[in-house]
C-alpha cells in the first residue's frame, strides 16, 4: 500500500488506485500518513482534521472514520491503534512524500547534472496536482500542503540549477519566465532568468529582468536587490568572460 499526498488523497492497493470518500476520512488518512509512522493521539489527530470543530467530535467518531478507512485500504492491519492513539502501519504506509523528499535530496547532491536532472523529473512527476488539494480549509493540514508545494519548488529550482549546467538555457527560459511571475520577490529565480538570458544573447532582455525586479522590490517592500543581484547586473553589463563558463557564486538556487 501506498498513500499519496502530492494531489489528491489516495493510496495505490496492489498497484491500484483507490479513492477515498470524505473529506474527514482522506484528512485522517493524510494526517497519520505526514506523522511518517508515527503515533498520533486521538485528542491531536481530531484537532488536525477538524480544526474549530474538533471539541464537538468524539473519539468514536474518529473510531468510525478509522475503521471505514481499513476497509477500504482492504488491510484491518494497515492503521494500527497504539495508545494514546493511532499509526499508519510503517510496513504498509509508504507515502508519495517520503520518496519525493529522498529524490530531491539526491537531486541536490549530485555532482552529475544530468543524473541529478534525472532524478529530479522522476521527484516531479510524483505531484498530480497541488498537495493535498482536496483537504484544505484546516489550519494544520494548509500549513503541510503549503511545506510540500515548498519542497515542490525546491525541486524545480534545483533542476533548472542541474539544466543550466547542462547548457539547456534557451529551453529553459519560458520556466524561468513562468517562476518569475508566480515569484516576483524571489532573487534567486530573477538571477537564474538573467542569466540564461544572457547566454541566449539577450543581453537587454537579462537587464530589463533585473530593471523590472528593482521596481517591484522597491514599490513592493522598499528594498533594493541584493549585492549578489546588483554584482550580476554589472556583469551582465560589462559582458563579463566569466558569464560564458558560470553564474556567479550565490546566484543559484
Amino acid at each position: 500500500m501506498r498513500v499519496r499526498l502530492l494531489g489528491p488523497v489516495d493510496a495505490v492497493v496492489g498497484g491500484v488506485p483507490v479513492s477515498i470518500s470524505g473529506l474527514r476520512r482522506r484528512a485522517v488518512l493524510a494526517v497519520l500518513a505526514l506523522h511518517g509512522g508515527g503515533i498520533v493521539g486521538r485528542r491531536r489527530l481530531i484537532e488536525a482534521v477538524w480544526g474549530d470543530q474538533a471539541g464537538r467530535v468524539s473519539p468514536n467518531t474518529l473510531q468510525s472514520h478509522v475503521s471505514a478507512l481499513r476497509r477500504v485500504l482492504g488491510d484491518r492491519n494497515a492503521i494500527v491503534a497504539r495508545s494514546p492513539g493511532y499509526l499508519l502501519d510503517p510496513g504498509r504506509g509508504a507515502t508519495d512524500v517520503s520518496e519525493a523528499r529522498r529524490l530531491v535530496e539526491r537531486g541536490e547532491r549530485g555532482d552529475d547534472p544530468a543524473r541529478s536532472a534525472a532524478t529530479l523529473r522522476t521527484a516531479l512527476s510524483l505531484w498530480r496536482d497541488r498537495s493535498l488539494i482536496d483537504v484544505g480549509g484546516v489550519a494544520w493540514l494548509d500549513e503541510q500542503a503549503a511545506g510540500l508545494e515548498a519542497l515542490r519548488t525546491r525541486a524545480q529550482l534545483a533542476l533548472i540549477r542541474a539544466r543550466l549546467a547542462l547548457g539547456e538555457h534557451a529551453q529553459l527560459e519560458p520556466d524561468l519566465e513562468r517562476l518569475a511571475r508566480a515569484r516576483p520577490f524571489d532573487e534567486q529565480v530573477h538571477a537564474q532568468l538573467m542569466f540564461a538570458l544572457y547566454r541566449t544573447g539577450r543581453q537587454a532582455d537579462a537587464l530589463g529582468v533585473y530593471r523590472r525586479l528593482r521596481r517591484t522590490l522597491a514599490d513592493n517592500l522598499g528594498i533594493d536587490p541584493n549585492q549578489r543581484l546588483r554584482d550580476l547586473e554589472i556583469a551582465i553589463l560589462r559582458q563579463d568572460p566569466a558569464l560564458a563558463v558560470r553564474l556567479p557564486a550565490g546566484c543559484s538556487p
